[in-house]
């Protein structure tokens, strides 16, 4: 029969919202209890997520908590008329250029008259009258022009690149870029966009940590006719998992569609309490930094669904809801630490079983999988050994269990 080790926390269930967080009652000995026997009680365990402190070297305008609210509007839409009709500004906005464009200067402008952060995707020149022009001279061009704005910004660096290029090519222009952008605009932040089916460190395309302050995933919930919407939360998860140790995350794009060419219907109101519970969810992920929402028309066309929020007054109003915490952040941080604690998301969950929290403290795996790797990876996080003896904090607050002085 297989068995789950646990360590039982039993506190009093309080907000640790609160000023004075719950006060831990006792740490009693370890316990066997089989799931098997779990199961079958009538009132069946109920599973936690768990965090714990660790310690990470913040990224370029990482916030210390929260997540920054974004926006990837279609060319031409007014960041202000955006703003307006989402009920609250937005601490970043996303535009799309061609290497070897003019600088989209009037948008600049407006995002600095917004107090937004400027957020620049950079494709591969498509212009034939540059062919004889080296890819590195355009690059280095455009750093100067960027950094004599001498302005925090991000640059998406060639983000569907992956398709058309290989892994050694891609990952070398990468890293030049990165290094001329940091002679020549310091203040730009450089953003991986990882392909979906391979978004860990490993994928071949990846430049290396060295070479990359973000880290981003799109997440783009279609709509099938059959199996309604993509789940991308556990796509999400999985990327994660994968880079919080290491990096901060975006969600770039993220989108919900409310019509398709499917089966050209609108379901708005499924699109508009997708929203809600996507943007709940990623609350959870504390490395999560920045969501860029794609009210997007051109994204639209490339895909069979609509994604714009904009158009319809049910979708604005859900998206106003799903953004109104605290959590959600308004306005860039410049943060100057060196290093700071932050809460880190376990691969394991807790239970609360008969008003005692468990923490697990060995698990057994089967036959591994990705998954599972990934399990063996942060096995660490919570060991018997390595509380024994250690005073545990504990809070519990909206499903999840924030643990604190762990190793």
């Amino acid at each position: 029969m297989k068995k789950i080790f646990l360590l039982p926390l039993l506190f009093i269930l309080t907000s640790c919202m609160t000023e004075n967080p719950p006060q831990i009652i006792g740490i009693p000995r370890s316990v066997t209890v089989s799931e098997t026997v779990i199961k079958a009680q009538e009132n069946a365990p109920q599973p936690f997520t768990i965090f714990y402190r660790s310690e990470a070297t913040p990224a370029m305008y990482e916030p210390i908590e929260g997540i920054y609210l974004a926006a990837w509007l279609t060319e031409g839409t007014a960041i202000r008329e955006f703003e307006y009709a989402a009920g609250k500004r937005h601490a970043v906005f996303v535009h799309e250029m061609d290497l070897g464009e003019e600088i989209p200067i009037s948008w600049v402008l407006h995002c600095i008259a917004s107090r937004a952060t400027p957020m620049l995707i950079i494709h591969p020149p498509t212009n034939p009258d540059l062919d004889d022009i080296p890819e590195m001279e355009l690059l280095i061009h455009l750093a100067h022009r960027l950094g004599s704005f001498n302005l925090p910004m991000f640059i998406v660096f060639y983000p569907d690149e992956t398709h058309t290029r290989m892994p050694t090519e891609y990952t070398l222009l990468f890293r030049q870029a990165r290094n001329a952008f940091h002679a020549h605009a310091p203040m730009a932040a450089f953003v991986w966009v990882a392909p979906s089916h391979t978004a860990t460190p490993s994928n071949p395309f990846y430049p290396g940590h060295f070479a990359v302050d973000w880290v981003a995933l799109p997440l783009l919930a279609c709509w099938d006719t059959e199996r309604g919407f993509t789940d991308v939360l556990t796509n999400f998860e999985t990327f994660y998992h994968s880079f919080h140790q290491h990096k901060p995350l975006m969600a770039l794009p993220l989108g919900v569609s409310h019509f398709t060419r499917g089966d050209y219907r609108y379901r708005v109101r499924q699109a508009s309490e997708e929203i809600e519970r996507i943007y709940d969810a990623l609350q959870n992920f504390p490395r999560l930094g920045l969501i860029a929402y794609a009210d997007n028309f051109t994204l639209n066309r490339m895909y069979r669904d609509d994604f714009s929020i904009s158009t319809e007054p049910q979708l604005i109003a859900a998206y106003n809801i799903a953004t109104t915490s605290d959590h959600f952040l308004q306005t860039l941080e410049r943060s100057t630490l060196s290093e700071n604690l932050r809460w880190t998301r376990s691969v394991h969950h807790g239970y609360v079983w008969e008003e005692i929290i468990y923490i697990p403290t060995a698990l057994e795996l089967s036959t591994p999988t990705s998954r599972q790797t990934i399990e063996i990876n942060y096995s660490t996080v919570i060991d018997s050994r390595r509380i024994s003896g250690k005073k545990i904090t504990a809070c519990f607050h909206r499903h999840v269990i924030y643990v604190d002085n762990l190793p």
